[in-house]
């Protein structure tokens, strides 16, 4: 009998695609678990976790695992963050749809993720600019970033890995990352909405009072977002 898949999202199916062949994959905040029993299912990964920190969203991964036919292959950990996780566990970490500044709470808290081996696939629901800016900063490189649209809203997908190596980025990267000159559909929308959201800031410093520094600021990374895309017309904002 051939081995049914989930259905996943143009989002989740780009994560996916990010996960390294044959690793041992750990999903946290699971939800319903489509994306691990995916992995498992499809083969790409011999193992993995769904790891959560509440019981509900376990339940129906449990669920999903059992519907595909992959519930020894994917161990149920509930857990905050990577708590339930050794040094170890799973090579390939996916953090996705939360907040930046909560992945980097997630990716930071444990020692053991500043080691090389691991690859840890990154999607933030908000705040990217955190994220990435905190990433770079503290020894962690941004090795690929691919946008993604899904539901007509844009994503943006990373895989990062700790170097050691830490820099400071620009206002631009920090904001849109590598995809400023991808000319891509996906990343053209995603750097179309990152301009539409700085505008919006523009406008409203305009009319503030004693604005100053913080206008400039956004005046000038406004200019450089519109001037690495052509976000018009996109019809994804």
């Amino acid at each position: 009998m051939e081995q049914r898949l989930p259905n996943l999202d143009a989002r989740l199916g780009t994560i996916a695609s990010m996960v390294r062949e044959g690793s041992v994959c750990a999903d946290i905040g699971t939800d319903h678990g489509y994306l691990i029993a995916w992995l498992a299912a499809s083969g790409k990964i011999p193992f993995g976790y769904a790891c959560d920190i509440n019981e509900k969203p376990l339940q129906r991964a449990a669920f999903t695992l059992s519907e595909y036919r992959v519930k020894e292959k994917v161990k149920l950990v509930l857990a905050n963050g990577l708590e339930g996780l050794r040094d170890g566990d799973a090579q390939d970490i996916v953090i996705a749809g939360m907040g930046g500044d909560l992945i980097w709470e997630i990716l930071s808290a444990p020692r053991w993720t500043r080691q090389g081996d691991y690859r840890f696939l990154l999607q933030p629901m908000s705040k990217p600019e955190h994220l990435r800016r905190r990433l770079w900063e503290n020894g962690f490189a941004i090795l690929r970033e691919t946008a993604v649209v899904s539901a007509g809203f844009p994503y943006s997908v990373m895989q990062a890995a700790y170097t050691g190596q830490r820099r400071e980025i620009s206002p631009a990267e920090a904001y849109v990352g590598s995809l400023l000159d991808d000319r891509s559909p996906a990343a053209v929308c995603y750097v179309g909405r990152a301009a539409k959201l700085v505008r919006e800031k523009v406008d409203g410093l305009s009319r503030a009072r004693q604005a100053g520094d913080a206008l400039r600021f956004y005046q000038e990374l406004l200019q450089e977002l519109e001037g690495g895309a052509l976000h018009e017309g996109t019809g994804c904002l």
